[in-house]
């Protein structure tokens, strides 16, 4: 039987306020009933019950002025059922209100099936396409979340008229909650908001299929939210306020899937270094600079030594690194990563998450330029490090570890043993 309104707010209002989103890429902070999510460009503020805040003024001011710190624009979403005090507080600390919007719930298994057929985003798609659907998002009404807030961790569904994208939804999965969440479609599409239903009812694992759907939208977005079987059970308000100064354009970490910057230095990194997936097992030609080291005694990531060497590799590029240089790391047909060095590791911010080696697959760490980075080799069992101002870096250090250098500049140095006449 479908729930009533505001048997549905209980479930929300229980479950999904004042969660830390499990999104790749941010930094997360809980102050109280706060939890303030960093993005690196912008930030977004969520909260549980403020009853009990007594001092709600000086609550917000802090917030306020940790985004300040971080120069990052911030939203703070205000629901109809908190009452006056949160609103009057953000005003009073300069937060202007957007558009109010609908908060809108509904049983998954009120929400009809589709026989469209929506193709998964990223599956296959060449560049045209990857921008036309770029172009939508981009043109999209505001809702309750964007695309460049959820990377990757989401499921974009596009619907397809004469072979071109024509109209998205995209939505996420919130786990530890019985929610899905539909956090925008392009268009008042009945389609699009049956297809995120059937995907919410998709289990990825025994019980994990969801039972709620929720959904924000405004203006000629709700009738088909309401006849799709939704129900309006609140109203939220964006609260924005910007700190002085310009704000990053990018995330400090970022992944890499088909992007063209992934592709572009892919093949650059391939020239260079002569190598391609089907070679790999043969190795890399290593640069003229580069060291390389044995790496026997790593058999697991978890092994302390392993720690250690990505400790110290980590501090030289950390040492070595120039303003607006970004660190890539690439394995052939998996996603990538990219970090601004100069934006990771410390307190409060995004632990570095770059690695050098594994026992299991080859691991590229570059930087743009190609002028220094390492490439651990699985097969061999090696880590080549190069780029003349990591190696003076890190050489000493590395060799502590790891014992004997196996190789420079490409060529053994003495202590390979040979068999036969």
């Amino acid at each position: 039987m479908t729930a009533d309104a505001s048997a549905l707010w209980a479930k929300y209002d229980t479950q999904m306020r004042g969660r830390a989103p499990e999104v790749f890429g941010v930094v997360t902070e809980r102050d109280g009933p706060l939890v303030r999510t960093h993005y690196g460009t912008h930030g977004v503020v969520d909260h549980r019950d403020l009853s009990a805040v007594g001092d709600l003024a000086a609550l917000v001011r802090r917030t306020r002025e940790e985004f300040a710190r971080r120069v990052e624009p911030v939203t703070w979403k205000v629901y109809s059922h908190d009452g006056p005090r949160l609103a009057e507080a953000l005003l009073d600390a300069g937060f202007a209100p957007g558009t109010p919007r609908s908060l809108l719930v509904a049983e998954v298994a009120d929400v009809p099936s589709t026989d469209a057929k929506l193709r998964d985003y990223w599956l296959g798609l060449p560049y045209r396409d990857q921008e036309r659907l770029r172009r939508l998002v981009e043109a999209a009404p505001e809702q309750r979340r964007p695309v460049s807030e959820l990377e990757h961790d989401m499921d974009i569904l596009s619907l397809w008229r004469h072979s071109r994208p024509a109209d998205l939804v995209w939505s996420e999965r919130v786990e530890g909650t019985e929610f899905s969440a539909v956090d925008a479609i392009t268009r008042p599409l009945p389609e699009l908001l049956h297809a995120a239903a059937d995907r919410a009812r998709q289990a990825r694992a025994p019980r994990t299929a969801s039972r709620y759907l929720v959904a924000e939208a405004s203006g000629d977005l709700v009738p088909v939210h309401l006849a799709a079987g939704f129900h309006a059970v609140a109203e939220v308000t964006p609260y924005r306020w910007a700190p002085p100064g310009e704000p990053a354009r990018e995330r400090p970490v970022r992944t890499l899937f088909s992007d063209p910057e992934h592709g572009a230095l892919f093949r650059r990194f391939e020239q260079r270094f002569e190598v391609t997936y089907e070679t790999a097992d043969k190795g890399v030609t290593e640069p003229p600079g580069s060291v390389t080291w044995h790496m026997d005694a790593i058999d697991d990531w978890r092994d302390p030594l392993c720690h250690e060497v990505e400790a110290v590799i980590a501090r030289g590029l950390r040492a070595r690194t120039r303003p607006g240089d970004r660190l890539y790391q690439l394995k052939w047909y998996v996603n990538g990563t990219v970090v601004d060095p100069a934006r990771v590791g410390g307190p409060g911010r995004h632990p570095w998450v770059s690695y050098s080696y594994l026992p299991d697959e080859n691991v590229i760490q570059v930087t743009g330029d190609l002028r220094m980075g390492t490439y651990g080799d699985h097969r061999e069992r090696s880590l080549c490090v190069f780029g003349a101002e990591l190696v003076a870096e890190v050489e000493e250090e590395l060799t502590g570890l790891l014992g004997t250098v196996l190789r420079r500049d490409g060529q053994p140095v003495g202590n390979v043993w040979t068999f036969g006449p």
